[in-house]
């Protein structure tokens, strides 16, 4: 084999090497383009959460609101229950020491 031929099957070997890392390459940027491609999905996905999440708490401080006036009004009814049982016994003892 000759220096030329010799040349010739390492710049063969060369250009294959380098078509190989070509295609290597182009499949490598395919994938990071599907990868950037997902990202987006999740960052879009991700922000539809926390818009969710933002109404699931508001919706939630609205019931806590909610329960703790029904609290109230229940503890305001248990007081006028009360206060109504007071008059009647003090009207009670009152007709029974007039009469």
């Amino acid at each position: 084999m000759t220096n030329e031929e010799l040349y010739q099957v390492m710049k063969d070997g060369f250009d294959q090497v380098r078509l190989n890392f070509d295609q290597v390459n182009q499949r490598f940027n395919e994938v990071n383009q599907r990868f950037n491609e997902v990202n987006q999905r999740i960052d879009r996905v991700d922000t539809r959460l926390d818009g969710m999440d933002t109404r699931l708490r508001t919706v939630e401080n609205g019931i806590s609101e909610l329960k703790g006036k029904q609290n109230a009004i229940a503890g305001v009814r248990s007081w006028i229950t009360v206060a109504c049982a007071i008059g009647a016994i003090i009207i009670s003892i009152a007709v029974a020491i007039f009469k």
